[in-house]
């Protein structure tokens, strides 16, 4: 069932790969779509009022590839956040039904056309499988997008919020963030330790400043689920404009 959750976040034809991946080769991957919020999946206006956080991020010149990201900790605590959203939220609330995850989306369809009382239980269950919400607790000051945060049962009997002040790191200061979105304090040896592991000369590097807001968030929770390369996936259409 891990193995089969896995494809379903994956290619077209689970069930396939699943019965027949010995007979059988792949060839129902689908391709990484543009990570641009499609106008359907989001409002203008809430991409406009969104916050903002800015990165500096360092690309390598001879393969435009992002190597990594340097930035304060509202942005790394907008990526731990990716762990708290169900993905029920990211199918049907973030992406409207429409998140380029296939087989995510006719989950979500097919529970939309279900009908109350015939098949599912109540209302209130179908509400829940087609929005769920995050704890409270679960929720970071600095999260973009538009969710609703509900109290938790350990929150409502007066437990201590485990977060500071809304939020789940110590203190600020600054961070690096990898294409593949390794999280750790910045220094001029981690950066220099990077740029060793990946065999890259200082001078192949150009830095830029780019604000990431509602719309660059939602393609980069996307990209982290479908690629290895989440910097360059999410923000290539940042840089080239």
């Amino acid at each position: 069932m891990l193995y089969f959750l896995k494809l379903a976040l994956s290619i077209k034809c689970p069930f396939t790969q699943l019965v027949f991946s010995k007979i059988y080769p792949l060839r129902c991957y689908w391709k990484f779509e543009n990570n641009t919020a499609d106008p359907c999946d989001l409002r203008t206006k809430e991409i406009s009022a969104s916050s903002k956080m800015l990165l500096e991020v360092s690309l390598q010149k001879s393969t435009g590839k992002l190597l990594f990201a340097e930035a304060k900790e509202d942005f790394v605590e907008f990526l731990f956040g990716f762990l708290s959203i169900p993905l029920g939220t990211v199918i049907g609330t973030l992406t409207n039904g429409a998140s380029s995850y296939s087989c995510m989306d006719n989950i979500l369809k097919s529970i939309s056309n279900m009908s109350v009382g015939r098949y599912l239980k109540s209302q209130p269950i179908k509400d829940m499988l087609l929005k769920p919400h995050i704890g409270q607790k679960f929720s970071s000051k600095h999260q973009v997008f538009s969710l609703k945060a509900v109290p938790t049962v350990a929150t409502d009997h007066g437990k201590k919020d485990p977060r500071i002040d809304g939020g789940f790191l110590k203190q600020s200061g600054m961070f690096m963030v990898t294409d593949d979105l390794t999280i750790t304090p910045s220094s001029s040896f981690s950066t220099m330790d990077v740029l060793k592991k990946l065999k890259v000369q200082p001078e192949d590097i150009e830095r830029y400043e780019v604000s990431i807001g509602l719309q660059e968030g939602l393609s980069m929770l996307k990209a982290s689920l479908k690629s290895c390369s989440t910097l360059t996936k999410s923000l290539e259409h940042e840089l080239n404009k």
